[in-house]
């Protein structure tokens, strides 16, 4: 273990054994921010598969007002502020502009093949396709196509595809992810090797706040998946994602080593604990009473929440808890790397490093199990046998590389 290793350790917890830390070895993969990719996953599938089950406990906003869209926007500009900013700091950002372009075309090449794979399924006749080719709102309880009707010719469903304008709801996080990695990933990295880090941040902020203010808000490429991830909102996750993983070792250093850095590791863990105790209050009506609080009214809650906390614009109070979230998890695995890599790393890793495969593949398994009797039983434990045999299957084809060649991971 490096010196620089014990001194973070020590920096976050006295109490907490040296040889527990994360072995900081200056390689450009971060296998915690691998691990927590992979957590996010079992939470993805609370999420698209909503079937009422123990997953649920953990999924469904239950450790703060924030949810894998969020966690996977933001890690994922992390992650390419990291490797692409490396490329970018050593050779000059010609030289990563090929690795970017060739990125930008996979994400956009897998994105048409998914909504043109479902466009075909829709026309096998024992296929019932309703649940990635619709959209039911909870809210309003209106049901939305998110493919143009049957009739419609393929000249129409193929140049909707090449505009990313249909396609599974459960998918379109993806989408709004390949249109902001083509669209701002260069202007990112040019303003970064200009060194204009605060004009940067600054233009990000006022598109949020201006998309913010808007009613409605602002949906500038027309893609579906604006109506759920507006691009000008989003752009804020992901733009201080990849500028947070471009400096992450100077990031690193202030937060472990100076006196106001570890304020603010202290203040982020105290305001992680505030924003799981608030969002324990939410009136799920799904939820028992006893895995609830009842200590903010429901009508004061609903208002806090639509107020502060929206998610399709990113309400300030969803920011707040995303940043001090990811920062008390961050510090977590740091101090405490061994035993929860020993745990669970075997299973979390290979799905985090894995996690755009899991995307791709998860759709056609939502797909099998929507087509079986099993969701119409509606009984928890079955819900919870669902949940868990997806996970572990999904676990099987990452680790066998189950279709890698032809799905990009």
């Amino acid at each position: 273990m490096t010196t620089q290793t014990l001194r973070a350790s020590r920096t976050f917890s006295d109490w907490i054994p040296a040889s527990w830390a994360y072995p900081e070895t200056g390689a450009t993969r971060d296998l915690r921010l691998d691990y927590m990719r992979g957590f996010v996953i079992p939470l993805l599938f609370a999420s698209h598969f909503e079937y009422f089950s123990a997953l649920m406990f953990i999924g469904w906003e239950r450790i703060g007002v924030v949810s894998t869209a969020e966690i996977f926007v933001m890690l994922s500009g992390i992650v390419v502020g990291m490797v692409y900013g490396k490329k970018v700091k050593q050779a000059g950002l010609a030289a990563a502009m090929p690795g970017l372009v060739s990125r930008s075309v996979d994400l956009y090449r897998i994105s048409v093949i998914m909504i043109l794979l479902i466009a075909v399924i829709r026309f096998i006749p024992w296929i019932d396709s309703t649940i990635i080719t619709t959209y039911h709102s909870p809210y309003s309880g209106k049901t939305f196509p998110l493919y143009p009707g049957m009739e419609a010719g393929w000249a129409t469903v193929i140049s909707k595809a090449l505009l990313l304008q249909i396609g599974p709801h459960q998918f379109q996080i993806v989408g709004m992810y390949v249109v902001m990695f083509i669209l701002f990933t260069p202007l990112v990295f040019f303003m970064l090797s200009k060194h204009k880090v605060g004009l940067l941040l600054g233009v990000s902020w006022a598109l949020y706040l201006i998309n913010l203010g808007a009613d409605p808000f602002y949906r500038p490429t027309n893609a579906q998946f604006e109506y759920a991830f507006p691009i000008l909102s989003w752009q804020l996750v992901y733009v201080h994602g990849v500028v947070a993983g471009y400096y992450k070792h100077e990031i690193v250093q202030f937060m472990s080593q100076t006196d106001w850095g570890k304020r603010l590791v202290y203040a982020c863990i105290a305001l992680s604990l505030g924003f799981i105790w608030l969002t324990l209050n939410h009136p799920l009506d799904m939820f028992p009473d006893w895995a609830k609080l009842h200590v903010i009214p429901p009508d004061t809650f609903n208002y806090l929440y639509n107020e502060y906390f929206p998610k399709n614009k990113l309400g300030i109070g969803r920011l707040v808890n995303l940043v001090v979230l990811f920062v008390a998890i961050y510090a977590l695995m740091t101090v405490c790397w061994k035993p929860l890599n020993r745990a669970l790393g075997w299973f979390f890793i290979p799905l985090g490093q894995a996690s755009l495969y899991v995307f791709f593949t998860h759709i056609f398994l939502l797909l099998l199990i929507a087509n079986t009797p099993l969701p119409g039983y509606e009984n928890f434990w079955i819900n919870t046998g669902i949940h868990i045999t997806i996970l572990v299957g999904m676990w099987v084809m990452v680790k066998k590389e189950f279709l890698f060649r032809w799905i990009p991971h």
